[in-house]
């Protein structure tokens, strides 16, 4: 009797410290972002010490960092500071989790994804201007106005004057989708009663909404993954601190996003035809969902499946549906941009090698990842990626948020984590937003620094030895 109590007192212990161990090891995970957080209490002393010069600025209902000189620049260092050591944190568990993944790791991950986007809502300031003029599509849409041509200067009211600002003159044209134009007016009537800041905070809320489904969408998708693989793909996308930024900054690219996640669920659960119409859609929410279609239409192709034709026929389409809801407020609005805008790449690769190069380059990638892609290695996904970045005239952060997805869907190598890494490394593409123009060897210096994380992908052609040149594609 002494000897079957002890063992019963010895394993409920086992069972305590490993519920112990459990719970110390999903607070880690849940606080991976928790430097944004910490981030917010220096930006708001920042603020409170604003000088008088930026007095207009601190004014608006959300403050944009724009040009601000040395307060710009302790801004920018601020966030830089917070995303590197996320992204540090965030590593360390990546490790971690590689090695030994439990049932607790994928509610622990959810969690940290909420608190880094409170943690970074809690900002006093944003870097981008995005979701004022998403606010003033809206509300033109909602006025009878056409929001793809340029706003009358005589149509005025408290969200137009606030995009006006922002933009230190008119604002830009809308260039995204019906889709995106009709959340952008649902925000503007659901906001209109309370103000302009209830709309501009309904806008940042349906992004982190659509992040945090498209989270959940993703673990669906991973259901018959290797465990080691699902945590490790939701905890690198779910706590990219850069994805957590943008989201909170309310960047329409989460609505992508949550698409992109759908269709691989979709996918998933059996339902690929449906997926090709969902995936065929998402050009109405931003042009980018082309590019995602036509990536959708290709998987199906190279896995053939028995409805892989019906798949495609149900992904053209949704492509042609939104090719007819979308391209002539598009091509509208090319024409206003024609006419009254101007190419200007920065800290990217055009910014440093010039356009020529900088395409030639794309090119390769691009079609070094096609090659792979064709040959069932789904590392080719990366290269593709890659690509995107080097075609860029200005790789903003929070393009994040489908390319980290394509350096998911690569499945490792060198070129998903450099595409990954350069997710990161894309935060530098704030500096001279918020600091004034740069000159000309700063620019220099910024756009190598942001394009570095790239060079990794080329560790794939170093020479590997038989057995590894030998074994099959992941």
């Amino acid at each position: 009797m002494v000897d079957l109590a002890r063992a019963r007192r010895g394993s409920t212990r086992r069972r305590a410290a490993a519920r112990l161990r459990d719970a110390r090891r999903a607070l880690g995970l849940a606080l991976v972002a928790s430097p944004l957080a910490l981030g917010a209490i220096g930006a708001h002393f920042l603020v409170a010490h604003a000088p008088a010069r930026l007095s207009r600025d601190v004014a608006t209902p959300v403050v944009v960092v724009t040009e601000w000189g040395a307060e710009g620049a302790a801004a920018f260092t601020l966030l830089a500071a917070a995303v590197a050591l996320t992204a540090l944190l965030l590593g360390f568990a990546v490790v971690r989790i590689r090695r030994r993944p439990r049932a607790i790791d994928r509610p622990a991950i959810a969690t940290g994804a909420v608190i880094g986007l409170l943690g970074a809502a809690a900002w006093p300031f944003i870097f981008s201007s995005d979701i004022y003029a998403y606010a003033a599509y809206g509300d033109l849409a909602a006025r009878g106005f056409d929001p793809y041509r340029l706003a009358p200067a005589t149509v005025r009211d408290a969200t137009l004057d606030a995009a006006r600002l922002q933009w230190r003159g008119p604002f830009p044209v809308d260039i995204y989708g019906p889709g995106m134009l009709a959340i952008s007016r649902i925000a503007v009537e659901t906001g209109r009663p309370w103000g302009l800041g209830a709309t501009l905070a309904a806008l940042r809320l349906g992004a982190a909404t659509a992040f945090l489904g498209s989270v959940a969408l993703l673990d669906l998708a991973l259901g018959g993954s290797d465990p080691r693989r699902r945590t490790t793909v939701l905890a690198a996308y779910a706590l990219n601190p850069v994805v957590l930024w943008a989201v909170a900054e309310g960047h329409n690219d989460a609505f992508v996003a949550l698409g992109l996640s759908a269709v691989a669920a979709l996918a998933r659960a059996g339902g690929p035809r449906v997926g090709g119409i969902v995936a065929g859609l998402l050009p109405i929410l931003k042009a980018t969902g082309a590019g995602f279609a036509l990536g959708y239409a290709l998987e199906t192709i190279r896995r053939r499946r028995s409805d892989w034709r019906a798949t495609l026929a149900a992904t053209a389409l949704g492509l042609a549906l939104a090719t007819v809801l979308t391209l002539p407020s598009l091509v509208t609005a090319l024409l206003v941009v024609r006419s009254h805008g101007r190419y200007a790449p920065a800290l990217s690769v055009q910014g440093l090698l010039g356009l020529g190069p900088a395409l030639a380059l794309a090119i390769g990638a691009l079609g070094w990842g096609l090659r792979r892609m064709v040959a069932g290695d789904a590392r080719g996904y990366a290269w593709l990626g890659i690509a995107a970045i080097l075609a860029l005239p200005n790789d903003y952060p929070w393009y994040a948020l489908w390319l980290v997805p394509c350096a998911l869907a690569a499945g490792g190598g060198a070129a998903a984590v450099a595409l990954w890494l350069a997710t990161i490394v894309a935060l530098v593409r704030y500096l001279p937003d918020a600091v004034g123009p740069l000159s000309r060897e700063a620019a220099e210096i910024a756009a190598a620094v942001a394009i570095l994380p790239l060079a990794l992908a080329f560790a794939e052609f170093a020479p590997t030895d038989r057995r590894e040149k030998d074994s099959p594609p992941t």
